[in-house]
């Protein structure tokens, strides 16, 4: 293997963002890349790290291949959503003019509308991506709003 050679605002960059990116994956491979160029063969960085040698060498690979942007985490698909972003509108504005239980608007939706049926908890997650926000109630009053009295008249 070849010695990795950084320069001196490569090799800054890359403490910093070993120790300051917000996500701990790309933190850990700035500093995989660091110890690297220090001169640590790609199985003593696996050990170190607690990684597979694959994954040190892949690091290695994407450094060469795409500089700082190789450290970055790739895109994760998923699966798709079940409800267009129409759909999630009108979710959206039935809540905003009746408003009630999510329970109550699903059932709502489904009668009027024959959208696929969607999860109570799929249905808060997109509701919350439009900023709506839910407000428990009580059913009681607080202890110490409650006010006794006593049966005789004070005096």
């Amino acid at each position: 293997m070849k010695h990795l050679k950084l320069s001196e605002d490569e090799r800054r960059t890359l403490r910093e963002m070993g120790v300051f990116h917000p996500h701990p994956r790309t933190r850990m491979r700035a500093q995989g890349i660091l110890r690297l160029s220090q001169g640590l063969t790609l199985q003593k960085t696996a050990d170190e790290f607690g990684v597979h040698l694959n994954s040190v060498e892949q690091w290695w690979q994407r450094w060469n291949k795409l500089g700082l942007a190789g450290l970055y985490e790739g895109r994760h698909t998923g699966r798709p959503r079940k409800w267009t972003p129409q759909q999630q509108q009108a979710l959206g504005e039935l809540a905003h003019s009746v408003g009630g239980s999510v329970v109550a608007l699903l059932r709502q939706i489904e009668q009027c509308q024959g959208h696929a049926p969607i999860s109570e908890s799929t249905a808060k997650r997109y509701l919350k991506e439009m900023n709506f926000t839910y407000k428990r109630y009580r059913y009681g009053l607080k202890k110490s709003e409650i006010k006794w009295r006593s049966s005789t008249p004070e005096k």
